[in-house]
């Protein structure tokens, strides 16, 4: 009996909430959120690696972000092997296997990514100097086995046939021809000759050439404090060796005087990808950077509820998207 008089006032109460609800009218909008974002402390290896710490003890969780700071690399005739260096460093150490990796981090429930510009890795407090083990054998001993290459050459060589028939692929590798240049590394289009060239030694070589302490800094978040980071980072990271890392300077893309119109036409396709592209110089300290994200948010954003995905599907009721 209880049950159901408390069934009927929540019933009633909806119903009297309902009628007093214009929904011709949408609600105003509250007060901004105050985002609260905790200064980080800094301190810095004698070989050069920038530590950032920023404390948050709401969970018992730490992560550590290692990243290099260095420009971009033209690849050429070799166009892929970059990125593919920075996959292989999570394929095995001298000391573990893949597997053995893989097994290691899954037991204290931890994660590890890897990529061609750093490190990343997360764990319960708890288990952070185990995972920082794990991710020091990473950063000190890949192994980069040959089959794992291979691998990847597979499934990169899948994804290249795949993205043939994409409209939205090709448009993006006309697009980033025509805003940069071929000899750009923006403007570099992998490739089924460039993949088959990509050696062990390539990715061994970016390696050795770049995952240096001078060009990275390492961001730890978590339920950490500056103390236990930096007997943390002294303890995994002190050894690592400096060495002097090539940079590399690039014209800025030549704009066109007048609108350009390229046609890559793809025989038997049953949708067409149209792109307006154009190089803008806004760098993350520019003021204009969160203004132009609202903005994007708001125009485009890739989501449904963006201004010009609206206007095409439910004011117009067409089947396409707008971004």
């Amino acid at each position: 009996m209880k049950r159901i008089i408390h069934l009927l006032i929540g019933l009633i109460i909806g119903l009297t909430m309902q009628a007093q609800l214009d929904r011709s009218v949408p609600p105003t909008a509250g007060a901004a959120p105050k985002i609260n974002i905790e200064e980080a402390k800094t301190f810095q290896l004698k070989n050069g690696l920038k530590v950032f710490v920023v404390e948050n003890h709401k969970n018992p969780i730490v992560s550590y972000s290692l990243s290099l700071e260095i420009d971009p690399i033209v690849e050429g005739a070799k166009a892929g092997y970059i990125s593919m260096a920075g996959d292989l460093l999570r394929s095995g150490t001298t000391t573990r296997t893949k597997a053995e990796l893989d097994e290691a981090i899954d037991f204290i429930g931890a994660t590890l990514s890897t990529s061609s510009r750093g490190i990343y890795a997360s764990s319960l407090k708890k288990h952070s100097n185990e995972i920082l083990d794990l991710m020091a054998d990473v950063l000190y001993n890949p192994s980069f086995p040959a089959d794992e290459l291979e691998k990847l050459r597979k499934q990169s060589l899948t994804a290249l046939q795949s993205s043939k028939d994409e409209p939205k692929a090709i448009a993006a590798n006309v697009a980033g021809v025509l805003r940069y240049g071929k000899n750009h590394p923006y403007g570099e289009v992998m490739s089924e000759q460039t993949i088959e060239a990509i050696t062990i030694d390539d990715c061994k070589n970016y390696y050795h050439t770049f995952f240096r302490p001078n060009v990275a800094y390492l961001v730890i978040v978590g339920d950490i404090t500056l103390a236990e980071a930096k007997t943390q980072v002294n303890a995994h990271f002190k050894k690592w060796k400096k060495a002097t890392v090539p940079s590399y300077k690039y014209d800025k893309p030549a704009t066109y005087a007048s609108p350009k119109v390229a046609l890559s036409n793809k025989d038997a396709a049953n949708q067409s990808s149209i792109q307006l592209t154009y190089t803008i110089d806004l760098t993350p300290n520019n003021p204009d950077v969160i203004k132009a994200k609202v903005m994007n948010e708001v125009l485009g954003g890739g989501t449904f509820s963006a201004r010009l995905l609206t206007n095409l599907r439910e004011d117009k009721a067409y089947t396409y998207g707008a971004y």
